[in-house]
């Protein structure tokens, strides 16, 4: 703590990725300047280039040293009457998760159990309520915030893009041993940024918009303190290679931010406000995000449009395609469930069909490559949820899809779903549907069987057996720990639930929760046996697949050709096998 006299004020200082407390003594002296009475408390968090520290930890510590801050202050003469957070790069998101769990946990974005565990083991409060010195919280100002996450995109440069490519692929093996990076917490779409957006939109909810008409944030709010009502500046380094327009300015969860530029200013940069070229420009912007409540043209207005809210909208329906698909089908099958609303006049409902593109064989045995799909997914259910604040959400999922919210209910609490329907499910078998629908996450799901689905039956099947990966066979032997949401058979193989016959069935039960059996196609009550006896050995069906790839190589190389017609022909062979993987 670097203490003030008599100090009525609070500035709490995140500092960024691959950062630490010191990189902002500059910061910290401007502030000294403008603040003589502040106390400031640099917070010396864990964001090494390789830390694997848990997000909940860094909060909870967070937490827990703000709250011995306001604690000692009280006891030596009064609390705080202002608190300021003021975050950089990955600190800002940070800053805006301790501001959220401070308010206290609401019914509707819950925190994650981990975090309340941390605080536990700390002695410090939970976060089942608001603390008191949340409202104190007069303002945020986040320094190059990522507060939609990262990404690597085209607004790189090619030397950034490549670095941070490499890091991905490091982060990704590091996650493949239970030891994921903490800067990973803020890629898009991650556990971390998309529960800290939804509870965001949860706080946010309800709060009067005090800005001019027709035009994004120009001020802070005015009035006494209200739950969650502090006022969010965020400053755009005009330099900024790191974090794309997009990444910074968050027009769903940050509507009601102020944006001011920094000019001649980076990702990294944007907090040296000691430049002897530039610094002073720096420092001029922050200490008016500090200090102004009015900014008037100075305020940024965001060039892309925050998506229309429509509380009509009472029912939202998520169709998700699997690997090797475009997803073609997914509106067809939307289109009948939008039509079957208006038969039986329910509310308006909505759909969302959006594809993450062509999914091939290799993608989906690499653990990385699924979560990437499954953080594409929670960044479109954030953005509907802030769409149709006022609408369930409801999902149809096939292949790859089933297994997009599965892994989404696992790792997100916030994430809640009416009525799901999987077909050719890869999940486990063994998925833990109880738990999620005693919390009242999910209501009701049905799981479409196939008599011939020998994709699932051999394949994340024998994935299941050995206990590699998170994949498993619901698709072929049904769930077991609540075997009534599993349908009697569709005759067919991995698509069969999908056929149109089936469409109305799929339609009614995600609309009502109730499954009714289709007439005119064929359905069986057992598997067929081409593919059931095989599945009791489908490890064995890996092992026969990977002797017969391995005897042609070796006939290959044994062949008494030319040895550029060996090379040749190797080659050409690797190629059709990296090609079935990598295309089909």
């Amino acid at each position: 703590m670097d203490p003030g006299k008599d100090a009525t004020t609070l500035i709490v200082l995140f500092h960024g990725f691959d950062r630490e407390q010191e990189d902002l003594l500059p910061l910290r002296k401007l502030l000294r300047e403008q603040f003589p009475a502040a106390d400031i408390l640099p917070l010396d968090l864990p964001f090494a280039l390789l830390s694997t520290a848990r997000p909940a930890d860094v909060v909870a510590r967070a937490l827990a040293r703000i709250d011995q801050a306001w604690s000692d202050r009280k006891a030596s003469g009064g609390p705080y009457q202002h608190i300021l957070l003021v975050g950089h790069s990955m600190g800002a998101l940070y800053a805006r998760k301790v501001y959220a769990a401070a308010n206290g946990s609401k019914p509707g974005a819950p925190f994650e159990p981990d975090l309340a565990e941390t605080l536990a083991a700390l002695g410090a409060p939970g976060i089942d309520k608001e603390r008191d010195w949340a409202r104190q919280v007069d303002r945020l100002v986040l320094l190059a915030g990522m507060n939609r996450g990262w990404t690597i995109s085209h607004h790189m440069s090619l030397q950034r893009a490549l670095y941070m490519s490499a890091g991905s692929a490091l982060g990704d093996a590091m996650g493949a041993f239970g030891k994921p990076p903490i800067v990973f917490s803020a890629r898009r779409g991650a556990p971390f940024i998309t529960q800290l957006r939804l509870q965001w939109l949860e706080m946010r909810t309800g709060l009067p918009h005090d800005q001019p008409p027709g035009r994004r944030a120009t001020r802070c709010r005015t009035g006494p303190p209200v739950p969650g009502g502090a006022c969010v500046v965020q400053l755009l380094g005009t330099k900024d290679d790191l974090v794309p327009p997009d990444d910074n300015i968050d027009l769903i969860t940050g509507d009601d931010f102020v944006y001011l530029d920094v000019p001649r200013s980076g990702h990294a940069d944007v907090v040296e406000v000691a430049d002897p070229e530039h610094g002073a420009g720096r420092a001029r912007v922050l200490l008016d995000a500090l200090t102004k409540s009015e900014f008037g043209d100075a305020a940024v207005q965001p060039v892309g449009k925050a998506p229309v809210t429509d509380p009509t909208v009472k029912d939202v329906v998520f169709v998700m395609h699997g690997i090797r698909d475009e997803g073609y089908w997914t509106e067809k099958i939307a289109r009948r469930i939008v039509h079957m609303g208006r038969e039986r006049k329910l509310p308006l409902i909505a759909t969302e069909t959006s594809s993450y593109g062509y999914f091939p064989m290799f993608s989906f045995l690499r653990p990385g490559a699924r979560q990437e799909k499954v953080e594409w997914l929670m960044d479109r259910y954030t953005e509907a949820k802030a769409q149709y604040p006022a609408a369930a959400f409801s999902y149809v999922g096939h292949s790859h899809g089933t297994y997009l919210i599965a892994k989404a209910l696992e790792d997100y609490p916030a994430v809640r779903f009416k009525n799901v329907a999987f077909a050719g499910s890869v999940v486990h078998r063994d998925y833990g549907w109880p738990e999620l629908i005693r919390q009242g996450r999910v209501s009701r799901v049905l799981n479409f069987l196939a008599s011939a689905d020998w994709v699932v039956a051999w394949f994340p099947n024998a994935l299941q057996e050995v206990g590699i990966q998170d994949l498993g066979s619901a698709g072929h032997d049904g769930f077991r720990l609540n075997p009534e949401v599993n349908t009697r058979r569709a005759a067919g193989g991995h698509s069969a639930a999908l056929d149109e016959g089936w469409w109305d069935t799929i339609a009614g039960f995600v609309l009502t929760g109730q499954y009714q059996e289709p007439h005119g196609v064929r359905i069986v009550d057992k598997a067929d046996g081409w593919v059931r006896y095989p599945a009791y050995a489908a490890w064995a069906i890996w092992i026969l697949i990977a002797v017969v790839l391995l005897w042609i190589l070796r006939r290959l190389l044994r062949w008494r050709v030319r040895e550029w017609v060996k090379t040749l022909a190797v080659v050409g062979y690797a190629a059709l096998v990296w090609t079935v993987l990598t295309r089909f």
